[in-house]
């Protein structure tokens, strides 16, 4: 009997096909890392084929895979929620990579434990669903929650909400992280005992929380970093300060731009996180965003070796992903560290300061805001063209990056060298303030 097309499109995988693919993505190195993911993963599957999927609740799953007694309370304990977080992740990241050949789609719908099972030919708008990289990047995403007053008086509640502003202000001028809105994270304070439980319908890489307390004279404020597909602590500073009436604001002010540079300056708390996670994963399992840290390493080290990797990187990167823009900054001082060290030199019929040109170009286009992209075009023409011709949009673009200690490093060098000892000097000591 010949099968029209909208019949065919219902077909769904049998029970051997999922086995089948099952085994497949277990094998994976990512999955074969995490056994806790792994094991929560053929948990699911393996009770949906049994027909027992209405059974798949956080409960059930907390006590079958994470060890939870009982009296497991979902709504105190977010492990399930968390990892599963997590396992869509990685799911996501396997049918980018490894899997995307495969015939069989294994996704879980957010806010559901239940796993659905397609073929991939008759499921295209899954498959870019999972596949797709996200605009600009996939970069590392923060929540900020609002800091808690743990002094007793109520009066302190607007110093605590004022330096939680603060922070969110000082995070948004960083081009490294994506600041969630804080009314996405579902703030409530009798809630604030689980901080990955607030955080939990943003769908966030990491929750930035913390608390004041205030006795007489003192203020001690506690900040931490969480990172939440771990459950780790990836960062934590406690702050002493003396307070009175007129230096509140001077207070929050210096807290707020030192969390928000230690955590989110290029090689902040953050990046040197996200590196290390590199240095774990294969390098045949990179999205968009992992290519484009080899920039990062690059800087760290400044080797040929570790610049050729860095260039190979982002150009596959820009492809995966035309706009983003990062990447192609990234790209620009790659190509124009090619001219000015003679590094990894590549025979090509168009200079290559031209080509950085371009690239910082491209960057401006898809980001007009993107203040790192304009300095990567600044010092391309530095290069191409003189110093002392951009030093007045040289001191433009430092206006529009106050926090960039690396900017602001090479603008102070590239001043002394000019002959502009003092206020060189004076730009490279702000650097290292900063960083």
């Amino acid at each position: 009997m010949q099968t029209d097309a909208s019949t065919t499109d219902l077909i769904q995988p049998k029970e051997k096909d999922v086995h089948v693919q099952l085994t497949q993505i277990l094998s994976d190195e990512e999955f074969k890392r995490s056994q806790k993911i792994s094991r929560f993963l053929k948990y699911v599957v393996e009770e949906t084929l049994k027909g027992k999927q209405q059974y798949l609740k956080a409960h059930s799953i907390a006590v079958a895979i994470f060890g939870k007694d009982e009296n497991f309370d979902p709504q105190v304990d977010p492990v399930v929620r968390v990892n599963a977080v997590r396992l869509r992740r990685m799911l996501q990241q396997y049918y980018s990579t490894t899997g995307n050949k495969d015939n069989v789609i294994i996704d879980i719908m957010k806010g559901s434990y239940v796993p659905q099972f397609y073929f991939a030919k008759n499921s295209k708008e899954i498959l870019n669903k999972l596949t797709s990289p996200s605009k600009g990047g996939s970069f590392p995403s923060v929540a900020v929650l609002n800091f808690k007053n743990l002094s007793g008086n109520l009066s302190y509640d607007y110093f605590a909400d004022g330096i939680t502003q603060e922070i969110v202000s000082r995070l948004c001028t960083f081009k490294e992280i994506l600041v969630v809105a804080r009314s996405s994270t579902n703030i409530n304070e009798n809630h604030y005992i689980n901080t990955m439980r607030l955080i939990e319908s943003a769908d966030v890489r990491y929750a930035l929380s913390g608390s004041i307390r205030i006795d007489n004279k003192n203020i001690r404020i506690n900040v931490e970093l969480d990172d939440t597909s771990t459950q780790t602590i990836v960062w934590s500073h406690e702050y002493d300060k003396k307070l009175s009436v007129n230096n509140m604001i001077s207070i929050q002010d210096e807290i707020a731009t030192h969390v928000a540079i230690t955590i989110a300056q290029p090689y902040g708390v953050i990046i040197r996180k996200e590196l290390a996670e590199l240095h774990r994963s294969s390098t045949t399992d990179l999205t968009a965003y992992q290519l484009f840290l080899h920039f990062y390493q690059w800087g760290i080290t400044l080797s040929p070796s570790d610049h050729l990797k860095a260039r190979d990187a982002l150009e596959q990167a820009v492809k995966i992903d035309p706009n983003f823009s990062d990447a192609w900054t990234a790209l620009a001082l790659i190509y124009n560290t090619e001219y000015q060290l003679s590094c990894n030199l590549v025979k090509r019929e168009k200079d290559v300061r031209d080509i950085a040109f371009d690239a910082a170009q491209r960057a401006i286009k898809t980001d007009p805001d993107n203040a790192r992209a304009h300095y990567a075009l600044l010092f391309v023409n530095m290069v191409k063209y003189g110093t002392r011709a951009y030093l007045e949009k040289a001191e433009k673009t430092y206006q529009l990056f106050p926090h960039h200690s690396l900017f602001i490093a090479v603008y102070g060098v590239r001043l002394a060298f000019c002959g502009e000892w003092e206020r060189g000097l004076e730009l490279i000591q702000e650097a290292m303030v900063l960083s």
